[in-house]
């Protein structure tokens, strides 16, 4: 293979999976926007909330709650746009690989243990089975890029 500045050039089905990654992990940006916790806002109502509702009004009173909730909308905004930024532009090390680990497994945990499994909405639903697609194609960066080496 070629080489850039040192580095072997980028393997095409690493390219694939890295570009597919980082392509999944924009469509999670964009889920920030989809119903993403359920309540009962009194007299039977339920009310839903997205992510990015969560950091932009968190709640009237800024009381315990209404800040917990606005540190998880803000994870489950920002995790998924760094680990794009990653995903994108990190062709030659396994940072990428680490970062997309690390942000499925904590946004998932936020999601199931955080949020609650009774208060859990569609966008969260749709949430858990993106990362667990994107932790599939995490691994099979890890091993093109065991195999490169």
């Amino acid at each position: 293979m070629a080489t850039y500045q040192g580095k072997k050039a980028e393997n095409p089905s690493s390219k694939r999976v890295r570009i597919t990654m980082a392509v999944l992990f924009f469509i999670q940006v964009i889920f920030t926007t989809f119903p993403f916790m359920r309540g009962d806002i009194g007299d039977g109502i339920e009310s839903s909330v997205t992510a990015f509702g969560m950091v932009v009004h968190p709640g009237v009173a800024y009381t315990a709650d209404s800040i917990k909730l606005a540190v998880f909308g803000g994870i489950f905004v920002i995790f998924p746009m760094v680990a794009f930024f990653f995903c994108l532009f990190d062709k030659y090390s396994n940072v990428k690989n680490f970062v997309s680990a690390a942000c499925c497994v904590i946004c998932v945990a936020l999601i199931v243990f955080g949020i609650g499994p009774g208060y859990i909405a569609i966008g969260s639903v749709i949430t858990i089975l993106l990362y667990v697609l994107i932790l599939f194609f995490t691994a099979q960066s890890f091993q093109a890029s065991i195999l490169r080496d």
